[in-house]
């Protein structure tokens, strides 16, 4: 057992982001610098970009937007040529990415020191980059919910990008994990490509889940088992920011066979949609929600209490945190074998697993077997409670994050 540190924890929190900021990052370095500080821990921010820092000008700041911008809308066509023809550019891109990201994380931490400001173990969240050159004597504790591998298998844009940009990535990402202490993943799959992929040894890995970004207002007003769907009422949910890779389509297509077969469900979609679910009958067509905004927040707590179900096909998902959503409130999902799917939804126990290539028919039987079958419903929403409070909220990541970082501080002191 790690010996209890006698004063609070000091950690240097690495951030690509305000750690203020609830929006970057899918809310990630926000909820876990909240969640470190909620365990006692002191957070150092050490920023690892200069727009992170205060003083920057309002005209760097223009020409960094438009800098922005000019890549944003440069064709995937040219990119890929690019990579293809020219494959030294983007390597030396994301060298040079890295080693500007790793300077400036290096200088905040060496000021700080120089201020005697005490740092006694470094933590980061999804910030391979960073670490790329920085060089310390501090235990460093990294986190992702993704491996450079498991992003391209989970975001197609970057499968079609060249063999010479996704190496580039994955050569800083090597070089990154080479100083990392201990690796941190959301999920199993995660775990499995750090070591598999970076020969990361398995003993400096750790699995611990994420929490939700949107929890019910009053936690213990919600008990389970919650109502189950009938034939007369099956309200069904999906949150995608990218309807391609979540198949927005599949599950619009998925209510709509529900219809035909007298189940009076509705599709809610959080996120821009479809053309097709958009102009489907069966969708309730809600827009994009942002965690920033109150009223947003509010209609998306109402919208994960009053939905039975929540539905996930995605193509890709490294760990998924809205069906961790759907489940403090106490419903079940139906998600479909991808990334860490698998690992927050359990198979029969607290929702259903889908196989990846599973059409939309399947994916209408699996909600009409629920529909017909409500005690196997209230016992799946009664487990997903129980795990959501258990293993996928902020304040376990919190607590087994504050092992691993004193079990880490204790094991680098001198003997």
């Amino acid at each position: 057992m790690a010996e209890t540190t006698p004063y609070p924890i000091r950690v240097g929190m690495i951030a690509l982001s305000d750690l203020d900021d609830p929006n970057p990052i899918s809310g990630m370095p926000y909820r876990m610098a909240a969640s470190l500080r909620a365990q006692g821990i002191e957070i150092v921010p050490l920023p690892a970009q200069k727009h992170a820092q205060t003083g920057r000008s309002l005209f760097r700041r223009a020409v960094d937007r438009a800098m922005w911008i000019h890549k944003k809308r440069t064709p995937m066509w040219v990119k890929r040529a690019i990579d293809t023809t020219l494959p030294f550019i983007p390597r030396s891109a994301a060298l040079r990415r890295a080693r500007s990201l790793s300077a400036c994380a290096q200088s905040n931490l060496e000021q700080a020191l120089a201020r005697g400001t005490r740092i006694d173990a470094l933590f980061g969240c999804c910030i391979s980059s960073a670490l790329y050159s920085l060089r310390t004597d501090l235990p460093v504790i990294y986190f992702s919910d993704a491996t450079s591998p498991v992003l391209q298998s989970t975001y197609p844009v970057l499968a079609l990008r060249g063999r010479s940009y996704r190496d580039a990535l994955r050569e800083v990402e090597h070089q990154a994990l080479q100083c990392v202490d201990v690796a941190v993943f959301a999920a199993p799959s995660t775990q499995y490509s750090a070591i598999h992929d970076f020969g990361v040894p398995e003993e400096c890995t750790r699995v611990v889940p994420m929490g939700a970004h949107v929890y019910p207002s009053d936690p213990g007003s919600i008990v389970a088992p919650t109502d189950a769907p009938t034939r007369d009422s099956c309200e069904l949910l999906i949150v995608a920011a990218d309807p391609v890779r979540k198949r927005v389509d599949l599950a619009t297509e998925t209510a709509e066979i529900l219809r035909s077969r007298g189940i009076r469900a509705t599709l809610h979609v959080v996120g821009p949609g479809t053309p097709r679910s958009r102009a489907s009958g069966a969708v309730d067509s809600v827009g994009p929600l942002r965690l920033s905004d109150r009223n947003d927040r509010v209609r998306h707590q109402k919208l994960l209490a009053d939905c039975h179900l929540q539905l996930l096909p995605s193509l890709g998902e490294a760990f998924g945190i809205a069906p961790a959503e759907s489940a403090h409130f106490a419903r079940p999902s139906i998600v479909a074998d991808a990334g860490g799917l698998p690992f927050v939804v359990l198979d029969g126990q607290t929702g259903v697993v889908m196989p990846i290539d599973a059409d939309p028919s399947a994916w209408a039987d699996a909600v009409e077997r629920i529909v017909e079958q409500p005690e196997s419903y209230r016992a799946m929403s009664s487990r997903a409670l129980e795990r959501a409070r258990e293993k996928l909220s902020w304040d376990a990541w919190g607590r087994d994050l504050r092992a691993i970082i004193e079990a880490e501080i204790s094991n680098h002191r001198p003997a």
